[in-house]
């Protein structure tokens, strides 16, 4: 238990920067950052082409080789995403209304352990986890019908998580779990 709680400590900091300065971004500008985050998956997936390809050459095999198998793969994943990132992004309030939800009970979870020990605030986890969880089932039952209005809004939570985790971050930095 302790090896976990000093794991999840000691990245904190990075990823409640990342998701302020992400959060931040999605609130400014959500169609530039969803058309950036769109382009990169598509970019990683022409360079795993490309790599695979690549590397069945190099490896020249008689008769099939899997390598040119995962690079004909990974060419067709980018041409599916660009053509079909509208029904893509459509997709994604339900897919992580999932997530918030996970996360949620992770934290719901995280607060109820946290609520044994004496000098542990554990109430602002509570109701960062419920509030967590409740944003999830809306997104999941009644997902916006403008994908952009939804990333404006996941912008705003990933800011709010961020600044959670900061303070998380800076009230158990110096406890000691046994």
């Amino acid at each position: 238990m302790k090896s976990v709680f000093k794991s999840v400590q000691k990245h904190a900091i990075l990823r409640s920067a990342a998701y302020i300065l992400l959060g931040i971004f999605i609130m400014f500008d959500p169609v530039g950052v969803s058309k950036i985050i769109l382009n990169i998956i598509i970019a990683y997936n022409v360079l795993m082409g490309i790599f695979n390809l690549v590397s069945a050459f190099k490896n020249k095999v008689s008769g099939y080789n899997p390598t040119t198998g995962f690079a004909i793969f990974y060419f067709v994943c980018a041409l599916l995403i660009w053509l079909f990132a509208k029904p893509i992004v459509s997709m994604l309030p339900i897919l992580l209304g999932i997530s918030f939800i996970i996360g949620g009970a992770m934290r719901l979870s995280q607060s109820l352990n946290l609520r044994h020990y004496a000098n542990v605030n554990w109430l602002p986890m509570l109701i960062y986890g419920v509030f967590m969880i409740v944003a999830g089932i809306l997104l999941v039952i009644n997902p916006f019908s403008s994908a952009m209005m939804f990333f404006r809004f996941f912008g705003i939570i990933l800011t709010i998580s961020g600044i959670s985790e900061l303070i998380a971050f800076i009230r158990l930095k110096d406890f000691d779990i046994q």
